[in-house]
């Protein structure tokens, strides 16, 4: 049984970057890296050939409020492929801010007195 390969894959289009960014293994470890293109499905990272990579792992760009769990694709180099497997949205430092505070507040919480800040006569 043969498959027809098409001469031209087709490919989403790519966005040429310089991001950095931090790749996080699920093990905890945090590696730098840059994102050097993007693109809707994938893309390419450039970190030291020594650098281990496990086949799926976190990709966080800095300064950006997105996270992508991406897979392994291809390695060549000083260059790694990546083929993004879903997309999640960081909420903003406001928006945290204001979820912590509606935890605070407890409707069923009752004081059971006051702290009263009393100046020493010594």
């Amino acid at each position: 049984m043969s498959f027809d390969v098409p001469d031209s894959i087709e490919r989403a289009a790519r966005n040429e970057t310089n991001w950095i960014a931090i790749i996080r293994t699920f093990e905890g470890i945090e590696i730098p890296c840059t994102i050097k293109d993007i693109s809707k499905t994938g893309a390419k990272i450039g970190l030291p050939s020594s650098c281990q990579l496990p086949n799926s792992f976190m990709l966080k760009v800095i300064g950006k409020s997105f996270v992508c769990r991406v897979s392994v694709a291809w390695r060549k180099d000083n260059f790694v492929g990546v083929h993004i497997e879903q997309f999640g949205k960081i909420a903003s430092k406001v928006e945290q801010a204001e979820d912590a505070n509606i935890r605070t507040t407890d409707a069923s919480y009752k004081a059971i007195g006051a702290r009263r800040s009393r100046v020493s006569a010594f």
